[in-house]
């Protein structure tokens, strides 16, 4: 009688099991991440004033964004924002979409507030800041999890905005 691989067939199959399970191991492995994003650019935008001095808005827009993680090499990312303003503060809720460059996808939902501020020369400044969380992706990003924190600003020196977030993906 001859066996698998002349008697080592359960060896080969234990080492590949091995194998298989540090490579699942290691997609599942969260990793550290930061990220710049700018360059906002809104393609549509409603606003609707309900009484004095407050705005219901929901806007798409578009962003580059920078990640330090190497595997995240995203082209675009879309926003869907829904905000909630007096005065243009308040808050904002919504759901994003990175377009990786491979075709990929991740996205997820985030939350936070906003703050609009003028000041006594008649400049003005906007703040915001809250938390993000992956809820999927697609291709080599299916079944992503993880999230962070986010905090931006806008101003007359920067009037596109600047934001930072960091967390783990």
């Amino acid at each position: 009688m001859h066996t698998l691989f002349g008697g080592y067939g359960v060896r080969v199959v234990a080492v590949i099991a091995l194998v298989a399970l540090g490579m699942q191991s290691a997609l599942a492995e969260k990793r550290e991440e930061s990220y710049v994003k700018k360059n906002f650019r809104s393609a549509n935008k409603t606003v609707l004033a309900v009484g004095e001095g407050r705005e219901l808005v929901q806007e798409l827009s578009l962003a580059d964004i920078k990640f330090t993680n190497p595997d995240f090499k995203v082209k675009d990312e879309w926003t869907y924002l829904h905000s909630d303003l007096i005065n243009g503060s308040g808050t904002d809720r919504g759901y994003y979409i990175d377009v990786h460059e491979d075709g990929s996808q991740t996205f997820g939902v985030f939350e936070g507030t906003k703050k609009s501020v003028t000041k006594s020369d008649g400049s003005w400044e906007v703040t915001w800041e809250g938390s993000y969380k992956y809820v999927g992706g697609s291709g080599r990003f299916k079944g992503i999890k993880g999230g962070g924190k986010y905090k931006g600003s806008a101003s007359p020196a920067d009037p596109g905005g600047t934001e930072t977030g960091s967390g783990t993906a």
